[in-house]
């Protein structure tokens, strides 16, 4: 399809009692029962660098994130910790392949996501499990308003079908950006939503944050 819509991208917490697997069959189902088409499956990983004490000795260390999405199967998103984002071909995971003696993958931030995604109407649904390590971290679901390219057209709208769609009525805040800019959504704006979502979750376990 040309171009892509809106996307509103969060963490999910199931129902009580519904383990990930099942979370995931629970949203399977009910976007079937309510006639979504199956797109089949959808990924996405992220591998973190951190700048090595040759590159920055005495100084905290630099972070960049290479994420890694089926949607995207040609790039490589090299989101830096200004939340900065470099697109490129996926050569460039053989250059910093090259470069261990300045960036080396931090060891246990690895994140996997692994689900499915659906067509229902305007919208365009994915959802996941998050992986670290062999550890399930939470469900990501991202729903899509494939119609309007702009938040302030749309946010409302959206917000709401994912509230229903997920039966809940807490508030789902818009991207950060469109507070200050009404440009269109890009898929930048998509993987800079993912990596904010990844950071959170791979802080210490803490209380439950995700939208019920």
């Amino acid at each position: 399809r040309k171009g892509m819509g809106v996307s509103c991208i969060l963490l999910w917490e199931p129902p009580s009692g519904l383990n990930p697997s099942q979370a995931l069959e629970f949203l399977q189902k009910k976007l079937e029962s309510l006639g979504g088409k199956s797109l089949g499956a959808w990924s996405m990983d992220c591998e973190t660098l951190s700048s090595t004490p040759t590159f920055a000795a005495g100084a905290q260390p630099k972070l960049i994130h290479m994420l890694h999405s089926s949607e995207y199967p040609r790039s490589t998103f090299a989101v830096l910790d200004s939340m900065n984002t470099l697109v490129a071909d996926n050569t460039l995971d053989s250059i910093f392949g090259q470069l261990k003696q300045f960036y080396a993958p931090r060891k246990g931030f690895k994140i996997d996501t692994k689900g499915y995604h659906f067509e229902l109407k305007l919208y365009v649904v994915k959802f996941g499990s998050i992986m670290i390590g062999a550890t399930n971290r939470g469900i990501v679901v991202e729903v899509e308003d494939r119609q309007n390219s702009r938040v302030s057209a749309c946010w409302t709208s959206l917000m709401g079908f994912t509230q229903g769609l997920l039966e809940t009525s807490a508030t789902i805040d818009p991207p950060n950006y469109s507070r200050q800019s009404d440009r269109p959504y890009t898929p930048v704006d998509r993987i800079n939503s993912y990596t904010l979502i990844f950071n959170h979750l791979r802080k210490p376990p803490s209380a439950p944050g995700g939208v019920k």
